[in-house]
């Protein structure tokens, strides 16, 4: 399995998948105290989920390549 996974992120798995819940609870909690239309609020929710994800998992992959010869 540690070759499936490397070191780093097999001590964090159970922490990474929290990071996709937590983001979508921020995204539509962000919308709908902005817009007031249901389906803006799905659409902008949906959007601001997907940067904040690709924004977390570009950091993720730095870190992991900045660490990985340590």
């Amino acid at each position: 399995m540690s070759t499936l996974f490397p070191p780093l992120l097999a001590s964090q798995i159970p922490t990474l998948f929290y990071m996709f819940p937590v983001t979508a609870v921020i995204a539509l909690v962000y919308s709908a105290s902005r817009y007031e239309d249901a389906g803006a609020i799905l659409r902008k929710s949906c959007r601001l989920f997907s940067q904040i994800s690709v924004f977390l998992v570009g950091i993720l992959l730095l870190l992991y390549v900045l660490t990985v010869k340590l």
